[in-house]
């Protein structure tokens, strides 16, 4: 095994908790409504925070590897389809988190915690149409690394 593999392990493993982190927060929610209140607000602040937290130290792990398998590789550069496809795909990640499920966390905890349903289910909904977004253009940007899309 030479740098170029451990390289691509880090870089697969980093986006495959991005898609398994997604996974979880869609599968989350309704088991943590029927703890109570204070488990779902809870929640949805831990799901805020895993912006910083969790995709960002992600997200910054696949550039950096990515940055350097390319550097190292012959068969393609910057200028690759799939490879601007992944830098895409980060400054996406990086916008959604920063704009919609940060701000988003914290509005689906209060929404919550007031007991006001429509206020719940615009919260809630909100961030799950932003996820389901994410996890699909993520699966895209799988799919156009595993082709290697030039």
């Amino acid at each position: 095994m030479d740098w170029a593999h451990i390289l691509l392990i880090i870089h697969i493993a980093a986006a495959g908790a991005w898609l398994g982190g997604n996974l979880v927060q869609a599968v989350v929610p309704p088991l943590a409504a029927r703890h109570g209140v204070a488990v779902a607000a809870g929640w949805y602040r831990v799901t805020a925070a895993l912006s910083a937290r969790f995709y960002m130290p992600a997200a910054i792990l696949i550039v950096l590897t990515g940055v350097i398998m390319v550097a190292l590789k012959d068969d393609y550069g910057f200028s690759a389809t799939f490879v601007s496809i992944g830098f895409a795909m980060v400054i996406v990640g990086a916008l959604l988190g920063k704009f919609v499920f940060e701000p988003g966390g914290e509005a689906a905890a209060e929404a919550v915690e007031s007991g006001d349903q429509s206020r719940i289910r615009a919260a809630t909904g909100r961030l799950a149409a932003f996820g389901t977004v994410d996890t699909l253009l993520l699966l895209f940007t799988f799919t156009a690394m595993v082709f290697g899309w030039q």
